[in-house]
């Protein structure tokens, strides 16, 4: 316990202007009967660990340190950060007596919207863990699993930006986005045959669009295929007097890069949202925004996510573009 304890006589739950000190089971150790009794059953864990010297080392706790936060965050969320609400109480606040006016009116905003403390207070205590580390791993372990092929789905979806060819070896006519829809035609091994169903705006024949009206990018296409999109059907969106058409484009990529189940590539983009976009706030949930707003908020936000590479970057946008509100519905988060 030297570690955390150290942690906390740091923070301002330790000492503070108003001299109240909150103790260690302010937070850990809930004050009702029932909660308290789970509590301490779940404690035994923390007994075993100490015999088997789960955390005996300073790297041992490192490393379990974004394990452990994460356990703690979902416990919080759970019980709406009932701890916290036992000394903070949420009818006491005078919101116009926050020293920063914009943070008063943000947190007034967030608790009539049903937000809870841990969902922006994090790292108040104890040192705030490297939340990199959790899609870093899983991105390793996906581009880990895609490197050595073994293709049985009908459809793949490429983890990073992948070059597609006119055939086996031939020349370069298109670079399709991480996330992209890859229906398979034709598994010849190292090299799979594809077709990318999405839309294309009237004069705009070098990028189709994963849906109508949302620029939600799936393939830009080089100058020697941008004729080969079939063209299905042509609609005028009454919103815009812009003219779509629904096309599919059928090419070749290699199989390498490519990750077969869905699941995984969203609970990627979960955790890089989660990682990226709540370091310095509550990660805004994908169905705040329009997916065609997102490109904007990301633009903006893009200085303070200089750690992400460019593929993670676009990534994330198309991620976030894919369950924004008007792609998934105001239920989706």
């Amino acid at each position: 316990m030297e570690t955390p304890f150290l942690e906390y006589e740091e923070s301002a739950h330790f000492k503070s202007i108003s001299g109240v000190r909150a103790e260690c089971s302010s937070c850990h150790l809930p004050e009702n009967l029932a909660p308290k009794l789970v509590a301490k059953v779940d404690a035994l864990r923390h007994v075993y660990g100490h015999l088997v010297g789960s955390l005996s080392t300073d790297e041992k706790y490192e490393e379990s340190r974004l394990r452990m936060a994460e356990r703690v965050w979902r416990t919080m969320e759970g019980n709406d950060s009932r701890e916290c609400r036992s000394c903070h109480r949420e009818e006491a606040f005078s919101f116009a007596q926050f020293d920063n006016h914009s943070a008063g009116l943000r947190m007034s905003k967030g608790l009539a919207e049903g937000k809870t403390c841990i969902d922006c207070h994090k790292g108040l205590v104890h040192k705030m863990p490297d939340r990199s580390s959790g899609y870093k791993k899983l991105l390793e372990q996906l581009l880990a699993e895609s490197m050595d092929p073994d293709i049985q789905a009908d459809k793949v979806y490429p983890l990073e930006t992948v070059y597609s060819y006119s055939n086996k070896h031939g020349e370069v006519e298109s670079r399709i986005l991480a996330a992209t829809k890859l229906t398979i035609l034709a598994n010849a091994g190292d090299w799979l045959k594809v077709r990318v169903d999405g839309w294309q705006q009237q004069d705009v024949d070098a990028m189709i669009y994963e849906l109508q009206g949302k620029r939600i990018f799936a393939v830009a296409l080089e100058k020697q295929a941008r004729q080969k999109p079939v063209v299905h059907s042509t609609m005028l969106d009454p919103d815009t007097e812009q003219t779509w058409h629904k096309v599919s484009y059928e090419t070749w990529v290699m199989s390498r890069g490519m990750v077969e189940e869905e699941a995984k590539l969203w609970n990627y983009g979960e955790k890089l949202h989660s990682a990226s976009c709540g370091q310095c706030h509550m990660a805004i949930p994908a169905k705040n925004y329009l997916a065609n707003q997102w490109i904007g908020v990301m633009k903006d936000m893009k200085r303070n996510v200089r750690h992400l590479s460019k593929e993670q970057y676009r990534f994330l946008r198309k991620y976030l573009q894919l369950n924004a509100k008007d792609v998934k519905g105001d239920d989706h988060s």
